[in-house]
């Protein structure tokens, strides 16, 4: 389950009453950094349109040729790096960091496989598109920001510009209206014009800079809805055997529901609700499992299979497929998309969809509705209500 991104939650908190979130915008320091920020897309942008044209276009010409494909590949690269640069200038200036896909995969440590992932990544797509939008939104902030606040400063500062002026100063609008300033005391009359000017443009300014941080959030960030909390992998072959990492419990890895009873001489009991087990476990079908139970909760209809003092999961299917498809069957069990299990494992989209297709026909299914349910009848997977713990609720991005 995730919750809806409000792009306006950190330019008007909660926290503040209404005269807060009117006024306090003219005295919050953030506030003149969004503006510095929109100030800067404007040349930003012109540079990024420039070298996106330059070398797609020499690129594209050169095509046939090995300059040609060596151009594309590097912009491409270096598009990444330019998107990582936009989501952490928007990000700081929106007060909400943006959370990137992760570039160091497990299984991708040649040049090959890295252009691979770089040109099936939708990132990178999106990226490109963030970088060529830059430059129209960068001359719209820059034009709307110098307008405004050309007006504020020539209203607000008057009566100096009258006292040190030697001639009258004519102030005229586009309808035909036309002030005079003739001495300092007129322009005193604009300056409580300029004032509230002054708190208009604050709030234009947030209104651009929060939508400009979702425009950024939606198109640079990563599209899994966890947050991961396994550490980037050391890439160092061709989709290795991933060995078990401990889990947090605010997140959502996958925990069996079974506890193995073997000899303690050969093997340590290891509880499935503590959060230090490594997940997901190898299953192995040769061993005697005795599910557990959770403390019985009061029900209009009692469950048989909630009742049963002793199941065996059956695991013979499960048996079958390899460590990283065992991997994706849980985190499919829990609900997981693609994004999800790739940013959680560490692996492509790609990837995922392939070990996804595998999982589905060694075990005879037809979609993921199906291994959830299969997951939850063998007691694979405990739901949070049945231990007297709330659902966690997933946040978008970091």
């Amino acid at each position: 389950m995730t919750s809806k991104y409000n792009p306006f939650a950190t330019s008007y908190p909660s926290t503040r009453g209404p005269l807060g979130k009117i006024f306090r915008p003219v005295i919050d320091f953030r506030t003149y950094i969004r503006g510095g920020h929109m100030l800067l897309m404007f040349p930003l942008g012109i540079a990024y349109f420039v070298l996106l044209v330059v070398t797609f276009a020499v690129g594209g010409s050169l095509i046939w040729t090995l300059v040609g494909p060596v151009i594309l590949l590097t912009v491409l690269f270096v598009s990444r790096w330019l998107g990582d640069l936009e989501a952490l200038m928007a990000g700081y200036a929106n007060g909400t960091k943006i959370r990137r896909p992760p570039s160091g995969l497990e299984g991708v440590s040649n040049f090959r496989s890295q252009v691979k992932v770089r040109l099936v990544d939708p990132t990178t797509w999106t990226g490109l598109i963030y970088l060529f939008g830059q430059f129209p939104i960068g001359i719209a902030a820059f034009v709307g920001i110098v307008t405004m606040g050309s007006v504020v400063f020539a209203f607000v500062f008057s009566p100096i510009i009258a006292l040190y002026s030697d001639e009258p100063v004519h102030i005229m609008s586009d309808i035909g209206w036309t002030y005079t300033i003739n001495s300092p005391l007129d322009g005193l009359l604009l300056t409580p014009i300029g004032l509230l000017a002054l708190v208009l443009m604050s709030h234009v300014i947030l209104a651009f800079s929060s939508l400009h941080g979702w425009w950024a959030r939606m198109m640079l960030g990563s599209r899994s809805t966890r947050v991961s909390s396994r550490p980037a992998p050391t890439p160092t072959g061709d989709d290795p055997p991933r060995p078990s990492t401990t889990a947090s419990p605010e997140t959502a890895t996958p925990e069996p529901a079974a506890k193995v009873k073997t000899d303690p001489e050969t093997t340590t009991k290891k509880d499935p609700e503590s959060p230090g087990q490594a997940t997901p476990t190898p299953f192995n079908p040769d061993l005697q499992q005795t599910a557990v139970m959770p403390p019985a909760v009061l029900t209009p209809v009692p469950n048989p299979s909630d009742v049963r003092a002793e199941f065996t999961p059956d695991t013979t299917a499960i048996s079958e497929l390899t460590a990283r498809e065992q991997e994706v069957f849980m985190l499919m069990a829990h609900g997981d998309t693609n994004a999800d299990i790739a940013e959680e494992l560490f692996i492509s989209e790609g990837t995922v969809k392939t070990h996804v297709k595998r999982v589905l026909s060694k075990l005879y299914m037809r979609d993921r509705t199906q291994v959830v349910v299969f997951a939850y009848e063998q007691n694979l997977v405990i739901p949070q209500s049945r231990i007297g713990q709330p659902h966690q609720r997933r946040s978008y991005g970091g």
